[in-house]
């Protein structure tokens, strides 16, 4: 049995050395939130918040995807320019995504008044909106693929 259980050991530790090699932390929930080597990611609401060494480095993350992502990074390398290009990356597309979201309310509630020259316009700018926050969202996914 001790080597069934050295050998399954040996393999948890290679897997995880070249997870942590590929920038893949494996998570730990915690109280506080959930922790990737030593960054700590914090809910709030649909937003996240990105603490290393109890400090707050990003705020407002808006893509699961991207929380992971920035969290390994921090934890291997600490903050860089692939980091912060990331989280600038995710803003932009939280920018464009509550800006469609405002716009599509507006414009349900100029359908719903009959005001239907507003709705209209509220509508070509909900488009657009729309469109650039898919696009903002293939951009920020694209940058974060492993």
């Amino acid at each position: 049995m001790s080597i069934l259980n050295r050998n399954l050991k040996s393999v948890i530790e290679n897997t995880h050395k070249r997870l942590f090699e590929n920038y893949q932390i494996m998570p730990v929930k915690t109280d506080r939130g959930i922790l990737v080597g030593t960054v700590l990611i914090v809910s709030n609401d649909c937003v996240k918040d990105i603490y290393l060494k109890d400090e707050l480095i990003y705020r407002d993350v808006c893509l699961n995807q991207v929380v992971i992502r920035l969290a390994n990074i921090l934890s291997k390398d600490g903050q860089n320019i692939k980091a912060d290009t990331i989280y600038k990356a995710d803003q932009e597309y939280g920018k464009f995504l509550t800006e469609s979201q405002l716009l599509r309310k507006q414009y349900q509630k100029a359908r719903d008044s009959g005001d239907h020259d507003r709705a209209d316009m509220l509508l070509a700018r909900y488009c657009t909106a729309r469109d650039k926050a898919v696009a903002a969202k293939k951009q920020v996914l694209a940058l974060v693929t492993f």
